[in-house]
């Protein structure tokens, strides 16, 4: 199974603590992990204001980024991805990046692993596909 992971679940990777990844980190042990660069600089944002707050390792930072570079896949981007998102914004979901990769998920026919709870019900709401992994 083809499984777009959310940024939320990126920053373990780079050494950055998330309530509940670790749960569904394990259930993804058998998929095909991939990753987008919307979440690559969503984990950027993150981890700059961490090292303002001295809460920063970069040598685990920088073995965080190549692992995922390395190991996950790049998921593609269209059109139909961008318009999708932007339909979704105008739709009242304010999170940009979210927009972006749900579409991204759903136009690559993969699943999406979020934490996002405000997300997958704004999909359910709005009768938006669900595409997310459970």
């Amino acid at each position: 199974m083809k499984v777009l992971l959310d940024t939320s679940l990126l920053l373990p990777t780079l050494g950055v603590e998330v309530e509940k990844a670790d749960k569904i980190l394990k259930k993804l042990k058998d998929c095909e992990l991939y990753y987008s660069d919307f979440s690559i600089l969503e984990c950027l944002w993150v981890v700059g204001s961490l090292k303002k707050k001295d809460q920063f390792d970069h040598e685990t930072f920088e073995t965080g980024i190549r692992s995922m570079i390395e190991w996950y896949a790049k998921a593609e981007i269209n059109a139909e991805a961008f318009l999708k998102a932007f339909e979704i914004y105008e739709m009242g979901h304010r999170d940009i990046i979210d927009c972006i990769l749900y579409s991204i998920a759903l136009s690559n026919n993969m699943k999406f692993a979020s934490l996002d709870n405000e997300l997958k019900r704004f999909v359910k709401n709005n009768d938006l596909k669900y595409v997310f992994f459970e």
